[in-house]
């Protein structure tokens, strides 16, 4: 499927385009934020990991996002309606620091 662009449409993307390269390109070259699935992220050594996921997982608890519950204890129903949740570890790049994000 061919796209056509009026010149000033054309000229705008080119804009955007150069600003979001300008706001992520560093001496280095363009930063990136690393994420990792949990098992993947928690084989990469370290105790910052785990208090990352610990802090996370509190945080959701604390803030009544949701209540855990054992699958044993589900009808059936239940364990269809039951979302799944995802587990990321992001290393920040200029801070060094490792943060959960549950997804």
């Amino acid at each position: 499927m061919k796209a056509d662009y009026e010149e000033h449409d054309a000229i705008l993307m080119a804009r955007c385009m150069i600003q979001i390269k300008a706001k992520f390109d560093t001496d280095e070259g363009l930063n990136f934020i690393q994420q990792y699935y949990i098992n993947q992220g928690l084989k990469k050594s370290g105790d910052d990991k785990k208090d990352a996921v610990d802090k996370e997982l509190r945080q959701m608890l604390l803030r009544d996002c949701f209540t855990p519950e054992f699958v044993k204890d589900m009808t059936t129903s239940e364990r269809k309606k039951a979302q799944s949740a995802m587990m990321l570890l992001v290393e920040k790049q200029f801070k060094k620091k490792i943060k959960g994000r549950l997804v």
